[in-house]
This record gives structure tokens, sequence and C-alpha cells, in this order.
């Protein structure tokens, strides 16, 4: 069983919830804490709290990590669109910060993969706070696209730290949107979710209600695609590249650049594992089947 620990972002889109479900739904994976990031991550704390809560998981640490980015200008007070008032009343179960958080973990469990779903600031922190224990583990994230010329979200609301994190010699894969964009869930995969009578489902779907009367879109898969490599890794395609972060440019900060030796393709130095091509139907089956067990 791998341990994991998943830092993210929950409370804006709805993937971030449905990842950690299809987490504690996958025997393959064993989930050892939570860490929040970005915005308000005192709520998003205690979102992902009623999340473990609905799931019977108070068991499983949330530690509370970074808001503001390394340059970026955010509110940090910020409501997410998944917040409802009577979530407050939920207590925090860790009181250690989130970059010490990660820090722990990953010295007490080398072996352990850092899944990455949010705005990479916590782990930039961790990375210059203690380089040489950062490298041991194996860091999973939903960032960037290298197939086109486009700021991913969790890249662009923090490229330093993004750029900290691709530039640090760690062990690097990137699900980016070059694949998750072919994983969306279409209405009648909303409407199981939302007829289901499942408790823990009916929460979730409480937290897509809000979403898509916000968004007014359906879910995509992004951070679920991410978390199912490392219980399914045949699902997708994965290739070594090297993959660069713009963050001084008036019109390409955050995104995610491939170099290549476009003259003569010779090798370039690589220094993270790409996603490449996903089998989108198997994964969505695979995910309905395994939010339901």
């Amino acid at each position: 069983m791998k341990k994991i620990v998943i830092d993210t972002d929950i409370g804006d889109d709805i993937d971030d919830a449905l990842a950690i479900a299809l987490t504690l739904n996958s025997p393959e994976l064993e989930l050892i804490g939570l860490t929040t990031v970005y915005k308000n991550t005192r709520i998003r704390t205690k979102l992902a709290l009623q999340l473990l809560q609905a799931y019977g998981r108070l068991d499983i640490p949330v530690a509370t990590g970074i808001g503001a980015p390394l340059v970026n200008k955010v509110d940090t007070d910020s409501i997410p669109c998944q917040w409802a008032d009577e979530y407050e009343a939920i207590d925090f179960n860790c009181s250690q910060h989130a970059v010490d958080f990660l820090i722990e973990q990953a010295a007490k469990h080398p072996d352990m993969t850092i899944v990455a779903i949010g705005p990479l600031t916590n782990i930039a922190n961790a990375v210059m706070k203690a380089p040489d224990i950062m490298k041991s583990v194996d860091i999973v994230m939903m960032a960037g696209m290298y197939s086109t010329h486009y700021p991913e979200w969790n890249v662009v609301c923090d490229p330093e730290a993004a750029r900290i994190v691709f530039d640090a010699g760690l062990k690097l894969s990137m699900v980016g949107l070059d694949v998750t964009l072919q994983c969306r869930l279409s209405h009648e995969d909303v409407a199981t979710i939302k007829n289901a009578a499942k408790s823990e489902i009916h929460f979730l779907s409480r937290l897509l209600t809000l979403w898509m009367d916000s968004s007014k879109h359906l879910p995509i898969l992004h951070d679920p695609l991410t978390v199912a490599y490392l219980s399914h890794p045949d699902l997708l395609v994965m290739k070594r590249k090297r993959i660069v972060v713009e963050y001084k440019g008036e019109y390409t900060r955050g995104m995610t650049v491939e170099q290549q030796d476009v003259f003569f393709n010779r090798p370039v130095d690589t220094n993270v594992n790409v996603a490449v091509g996903v089998d989108h139907k198997r994964f969505i089956e695979m995910f309905m089947q395994r939010l339901f067990r």
C-alpha cells in the first residue's frame, strides 16, 4: 500500500474533493495526511475536515498551509464557493504547519508520494527549508500543460513556487491539461452522484451542486486522474521531458514550456515524467465504480 499526502486547494474546483474521495476508496493507497494551500487555507482545512468526517476518517490529519503566493497578490480571506458557514463548527485536528508536516512525513516515509493538486507554494517552501529530505520522496503534480501555450491554474497562481519545484532536482511526475481535459463527467455521471443514497456521497453531491451552480459546467477530473495514476499507472502514457516554468513574461507568465533541441534533436537533461496520453474511458469508468465502493 502506497503512503500519500495530498496538498490541496479544496473548495474552488470540485475535482479536489473528488480526488480525496477517490483516494479514500482506493485500497492501493494509504492517505496519511492532507495539507491546504492558497488563499483562505483556514477555511480550506475546515472543508477538508468536513469531507473526511463524511467518510468517517477524522483520524487523518489536515495541516493548514500558506495562503499567499511567493510574489502574486491574492485575497487570503476569500471564501471558496463550496463553503457553508455550518462547516465552521468542526475542530482542527493538526496544529503543525503544512510545510513542517510535509517535511516530517517525508523524513519518516521516504518511499511516500506527495500528490500536489493545488498551487505549489507549500512544496516550494518545504524544498527551500529541507531540500535533501524532499528529494527522497516522489511528487506527482496536477500541473501545467506542455502541448500548447496555456498557463494552467496550479502553476499560474504561484509561478515562482512552481519554478523552484521544477528546478530543484526532485522526483517529479506531471499530469497536466494535455490529458486531464479528456476526462470530463457526463450529465448522466453527475445525476448518478447526486442521486446516491450513501451519506458520504451525499456530502460530495452537496459540494458538487455548490460548485456547478457557480461554475456552470460539468466536472473535469483533473485531480482524480492524478490520484488514479498512483493506483493504476497504466492509465497514462508517461514520457521524460525537460519542462521549465516561465515567470517573467508579460503574456507567458505561468506557462510550462518544453525545452528541446529543435535543430539537431540532441537529448536534453530531463527533469519530469510527463503524462502524454490517457485511457480516458477506462479511467472514468474506474472512477465512478470506486466512488461507490
